[in-house]
């Protein structure tokens, strides 16, 4: 490896810290980033942080962001659409049903969804799944947001991780709060 492409390299890692740890104030007002634009950024982070199985994502062109049930990101998504995730180009798709999850590398649990039972249908599957449901990773869930003195943090359960063939880098896991179920 060229010093230049080390440096570089260097550089990239020390922006992708700083962006996921530097606290993100959630406030009411056009000044203040909003809660759910910090949750987009961390989803999308998150995707990059993660390793599937290499079987998972081959002759795949695509990586798909699924969210199913309640929508709290509005337009935020959207925006990730058409950005390169482990070389494949990120799809946003809302879900109607449960039926329709096969397709799905990540997915957002939101509010009216029987959380266990999206749960039990990915168990073992290789699918991050995330939510800001409490208790979440306690059901299996396998990354939670929750709010910390108005600032945007997130649980990891590395046991459910490890179940769904999932690795998730040290780099994200020395940034969550807490992280549980590791071996």
């Amino acid at each position: 490896m060229s010093l230049l492409h080390g440096l570089h390299r260097l550089v990239r890692c020390l922006l992708t810290v700083l962006l996921l740890s530097v606290p993100a104030h959630v406030m009411s007002g056009e000044t203040q980033i909003s809660e759910y634009r910090v949750k987009t950024a961390f989803l999308y982070n998150f995707s990059r942080f993660v390793t599937w199985p290499e079987a998972t994502l081959q002759d795949r062109t695509e990586f798909t962001l699924c969210v199913i049930g309640t929508d709290p990101f509005g337009t935020e998504l959207d925006n990730l659409a058409g950005k390169a995730v482990k070389k494949q180009t990120l799809v946003i798709r809302r879900l109607s049903s449960l039926t329709m999850l096969d397709d799905c590398e990540l997915v957002y649990i939101g509010e009216n969804t029987e959380l266990i039972e999206v749960l039990l249908l990915l168990s073992e599957q290789p699918v991050l799944t995330v939510s800001d449901a409490a208790g979440f990773i306690e059901e299996g869930g396998i990354i939670q947001f929750i709010l910390v003195h108005n600032k945007v943090r997130f649980r990891i359960n590395a046991g459910a991780a490890n179940n769904a063939g999932l690795n998730i880098s040290s780099k994200l896991l020395s940034l969550a709060i807490s992280v549980t179920g590791g071996n």
